[in-house]
């Protein structure tokens, strides 16, 4: 199951699980872009399926577990990739219901999802949640205290939330990119080739991350392969932090 799969990181992801031979419920608020999405991996040969999913519902979230579960017998693998950015602007003044807003899309829907998707794989005997966080998981970025704290309390809620289940066979990690070469990105810091040559000369790799990039980080913290790995925090960013 993956949230925000219509478009950008979480559709790359989509793709690299059905290309590991995954069944995979889409979630998401455009199902128009899911359905083109779904096509062309039926047409490969990938399982999918494709739900509307707005996060903010709780009923709707339980709905796309239970597709999973009702389709394919189990949920394995739980993909958390939805959430929002901020508009920049300085912290006093930042409306409240602004911050409210971040928070909510980005830590209380994630709670409700997590909660959702746990209950699920209990039931089957365990399971991987990756979670999508941010660089700024970690580190401050003048002009965005609410996505900054909203990401930050990402990691806390997932490094708790595995404790919590690391003995019953669930793990829980955050895949955490840099700037990522999206439709959102590209409408916006580097819109141009100046703005995508400056961001690409911050980050030590000298380029701009890939949606791929992110999505092999995340197939391996959900497989086998990272079967001792749980409450971890993985940078994929070219180097622009270092722990």
């Amino acid at each position: 199951m993956i949230t925000g799969a219509s478009r950008g990181i979480g559709a790359a992801i989509a793709e690299a699980f059905v290309a590991h031979g995954a069944r995979v419920v889409l979630a998401a608020r455009t199902v128009s872009d899911m359905d083109e999405l779904a096509d062309r991996m039926h047409r490969s040969g990938g399982e999918v399926r494709v739900i509307g999913t707005d996060i903010t519902d709780p009923a709707q979230v339980d709905a796309a577990v239970q597709l999973a579960v009702s389709e394919f017998g189990r949920l394995d693998i739980a993909v958390n990739n939805a959430g929002v950015s901020q508009k920049r602007i300085d912290f006093h003044e930042l409306a409240p219901e602004a911050f409210d807003h971040t928070l909510s899309l980005n830590v209380q829907c994630l709670f409700r999802a997590m909660q959702s998707q746990i209950k699920a794989m209990l039931v089957s005997g365990g399971g991987s949640i990756v979670n999508i966080g941010s660089v700024t998981s970690v580190i401050g970025v003048p002009n965005m205290a609410a996505y900054c704290a909203s990401r930050h309390a990402v990691v806390g809620l997932s490094k708790s939330a595995a404790l919590d289940y690391a003995k019953r066979g669930i793990r829980i990690n955050v895949v955490a990119p840099g700037p990522i070469m999206t439709a959102q990105l590209k409408a916006g810091a580097a819109a141009t080739p100046e703005g995508s040559a400056m961001m690409a000369s911050y980050i030590p790799m000298g380029r701009i991350g890939a949606p791929e990039d992110v999505s092999g980080a995340v197939v391996f913290m959900a497989s086998d392969a990272a079967s001792f790995v749980t409450g971890a925090y993985l940078p994929v960013d070219g180097g622009y932090v270092t722990p």
